[in-house]
């Protein structure tokens, strides 16, 4: 067992009187002529000891102190789980979360199985920019127009619908598309405001950061293992806020 900082300094001061007192017994057979040199030496050499013992103990605790906090702030921005599918959801997925590092954004994931091929998961998210932009009367997006579009990208100009008081929002968002040779596809997005000019309007309010993933990897025959992660800047909205809605967001979109 360690001995405490106090143990220490009390077993040192009793060694030190211990040779002190062999030493005065040594000086008066003596006839007190002989000057005490020894147990000066030895007094020091505990005083240092003593301090040495003290350094110590200090350059452990900031040591320690040191290496937890590297380890709360490595922590901070691995992946931690936040929820995962109840006994009454059919759906198997786990919701992650944490901070990404040398920014302010925030980055949810949700990784949950879905019973398709990769290639289908692909094609059906390209429709569903389609259907958005071909959809009239568009309660949610009252404007979605694809600005450009090739084999592998699309660029959209949307303009959401945002309740009451709060302005509606625009957005400028670039989705790119991939598929790779292991079999897997994936889509990933994000504002794209330098690629296209678009005049700012007092009544909406340019979502100046929007961006977001979709992977769907093969784990069996008709069965894909599917990764989405979005990222967005809270801007000090409290997490009791914001969370819900991510969380919400991100199960929904599972199930498409």
């Amino acid at each position: 067992m360690k001995k405490s900082f106090y143990q220490k300094t009390f077993a040192v001061s009793k060694k030190i009187q211990l040779v002190q007192t062999l030493a005065l017994m040594k000086h008066s057979q003596n006839g007190g002529k002989q000057i005490i040199i020894v147990p000066k030496i030895v007094f020091f050499t505990c005083i240092l000891l003593l301090m040495s013992n003290l350094f110590t103990g200090c350059s452990a605790r900031r040591a320690n102190r040191l290496m937890n906090e590297s380890y709360k702030e490595w922590k901070e921005f691995q992946w931690t789980e936040v929820k995962r599918d109840s006994k009454n959801d059919s759906l198997n997925w786990t919701i992650y979360s944490r901070k990404e590092k040398e920014s302010n954004l925030t980055e949810y994931k949700i990784i949950g199985e879905i019973s398709s091929s990769p290639n289908s998961c692909l094609s059906e998210f390209r429709k569903e920019i389609y259907k958005q932009a071909n959809a009239e009367n568009n309660r949610k997006y009252p404007t979605y127009s694809i600005i450009k579009e090739s084999t592998d990208s699309i660029l959209t100009y949307v303009i959401h619908m945002e309740p009451f008081p709060l302005k509606n929002t625009e957005m400028l968002v670039q989705y790119v598309f991939s598929l790779n040779e292991s079999g897997s596809s994936g889509v990933k997005w994000e504002e794209s405001w330098d690629e296209y000019s678009v005049d700012e309007s007092k009544r909406l309010d340019r979502i100046a950061l929007f961006r977001g993933s979709w992977n769907f990897e093969e784990v069996f025959e008709n069965q894909v293992m599917a990764t989405n992660i979005v990222q967005f800047d809270p801007k000090g909205m409290p997490k009791a806020l914001y969370q819900p809605m991510v969380l919400n967001f991100l199960k929904k979109a599972l199930k498409i």
